[in-house]
């Protein structure tokens, strides 16, 4: 079944010391844009989640939000104790070998740059935004399908519309044959025109094959029935759709062009109208 590009989904996780929360909003787009927000200080996390993302959604653009937070304190270290220690120990014996009575103290330890802010490890939250990440991004993935039934529902409708639609030009095609050959011989009598009845219905016949539509009802009905197959199946489809609705668009106004017939051309406007709802919804299937 057909998906929306359009969904919502979060998932949080604690593991290794770390809470992660992800949220992940979908929009429509044309192609795959995947956009993460907070992490900016961390490229190897941001690459990490867009390639897990991009393997997960075909189409959409995807906006990816993590809050990643200490879940211990061990985790939540604000300062890089061991490189405090190590500075430490290099001021104390430098003290002690110059003969520096008072020893190192913390004003000195941040002059010198020792008091630094703790560096993480990406790779020790990764854990936690992998399991809070997929947890959002099958929420996610539930309300695009969600969201595609709808969609293909009222997909379905116009389809239905559209071919009651067709059904009502064939038996129009029919009658506006005997109409044409009609006018014709009728023209030719207000002539007083002497024709040969073979060469009159070869022209009737020339005529009729000008105005005939059969071959484009008959793509119509083929693109009505390849896209409700393309509706059920499986995989991003969206594309697809788009391309047939502009085909569909194109055989209308042939025929709208061809069968000049007042009442064909209303049919002709109404299946316009149509196909111009059902190219808008398809804008959103993946």
């Amino acid at each position: 079944m057909i998906k929306s590009m359009t969904g919502f989904g979060s998932g949080t996780a604690r593991t290794s010391g770390w809470r992660v929360e992800a949220t992940i909003r979908t929009l429509n787009h044309r192609f795959l844009s995947v956009r993460t927000r907070s992490l900016g200080d961390r490229p190897w996390l941001q690459a990490q989640v867009e390639d897990m993302v991009k393997r997960s959604f075909s189409r959409g653009e995807i906006t990816v939000w993590l809050d990643v937070q200490p879940d211990s304190p061990a985790a939540g270290s604000l300062f890089d104790h061991e490189t405090a220690r190590s500075a430490y120990v290099e001021l104390r014996n430098l003290t002690e070998e110059l003969d520096i009575p008072a020893g190192p103290t913390l004003e000195a330890l941040i002059r010198v740059g020792a008091v630094q802010p703790a560096k993480e490890d990406d790779r020790e939250i990764w854990p936690a935004a992998e399991a809070a990440l997929a947890e959002a991004i099958e929420a996610a993935d539930a309300s695009r399908a969600a969201e595609g039934s709808v969609l293909a529902e009222e997909l379905n409708r116009i389809l239905d519309r559209l071919a009651d639609i067709v059904s009502s030009i064939e038996p129009r095609i029919a009658e506006l044959a005997d109409r044409l050959r009609d006018r014709l011989k009728a023209r030719v009598e207000e002539l007083s025109l002497k024709l040969d009845p073979q060469r009159l219905e070869a022209e009737i016949a020339l005529l009729i094959e000008r105005y005939d539509v059969q071959e484009e009802l008959a793509r119509l009905d083929g693109h009505l029935g390849r896209t409700r197959r393309l509706i059920v199946s499986d995989g991003p489809v969206g594309k697809e759709l788009d391309f047939i609705s502009q085909e569909m668009l194109r055989e209308a106004n042939t025929l709208g062009s061809k069968a000049r017939d007042s009442e064909i051309g209303g049919l002709v406007i109404d299946m316009k109208l149509e196909i111009e709802r059902f190219r808008e919804q398809v804008q959103n299937v993946e």
